[in-house]
């Protein structure tokens, strides 16, 4: 089945084998999620088919399933019991990083958690591997910071692989996180100036400087908002070619 092919209405039953599942110990109790997209939580849809296979390659069906998406194996964590117990997920853009923080209530011999990246909630990638607490009894805190986005991408999705020291794994839910595009670039009106000047396309609290030939500081700023910053030029500013810069961006400024 593919998406986008005109078929409306019906039902289907899907049924997957899955092969690679770590700390599976009854196949059995392992049932069959379905998704419509990755910004969303998994759930059972349509009617569970008694699973098939062995623990090392269970076969889940559904029947009475309705819609193209995602699927995935679940299943009762007393049964099949996960590394860490995840009891908080969150991602969260600032700026041009995107900060990640998760809590787990427990964890029992874990190993570390792999944060990984998508552009399109499908194809993963490992960016950070983080240093799990081992074993506690007692909630853990944990953050990352993306600071490599991806070029001309403008909705990134995250997730973490959880690994245990004995090899069981499980994934979190998925994240998705839409990025500012970043400034077109600096522009300085009207220019030359004579007693003030306006900074344009900066970042949102960025901290502008404005240098004289010699590199010392003539004014201080801070963009808004809106991604501008007043310069109200110092009285008795010679006139000259100056330098205005906010954070890695520059732009030169003629003062008459």
């Amino acid at each position: 089945m593919a998406a986008g092919d005109n078929l409306a209405g019906g039902t289907y039953t899907p049924s997957f084998t899955f092969t690679g599942l770590s700390g599976v110990r009854d196949y059995t109790q392992l049932v069959l999620l379905k998704r419509p997209d990755a910004a969303s939580n998994w759930a059972l849809v349509g009617t569970h088919v008694p699973t098939t296979g062995s623990n090392a390659a269970p076969v889940l069906s559904r029947t009475g399933v309705t819609g193209f998406s995602d699927f995935t194996a679940g299943g009762d964590a007393n049964v099949n019991p996960l590394p860490v117990e995840l009891v908080s997920f969150t991602a969260q853009a600032q700026g041009r990083v995107v900060a990640l923080t998760w809590r787990t209530a427990s964890e029992k011999n874990s190993s570390r958690f792999e944060v990984e990246r998508s552009a399109n909630g499908s194809d993963f990638e490992r960016i950070a591997t983080v240093a799990a607490a081992g074993s506690s009894p007692n909630a853990q805190a944990y953050a990352y910071t993306d600071s490599q986005l991806l070029s001309g991408v403008t909705l990134l999705y995250y997730r973490l692989h959880q690994l245990d020291l004995d090899g069981q794994a499980a994934y979190s839910p998925v994240r998705s996180v839409a990025i500012a595009s970043p400034p077109a670039g600096l522009t300085v009106f009207p220019n030359p100036a004579t007693r003030a000047a306006t900074l344009a396309g900066a970042l949102p609290g960025t901290r502008v400087l404005v240098l004289d030939a010699l590199g010392r500081t003539v004014l201080t700023a801070t963009v808004d908002a809106a991604g501008t910053a007043a310069l109200v030029l110092p009285d008795g500013l010679a006139s000259g070619i100056y330098v205005v810069r906010a954070g890695t961006q520059a732009q030169q400024l003629v003062i008459e």
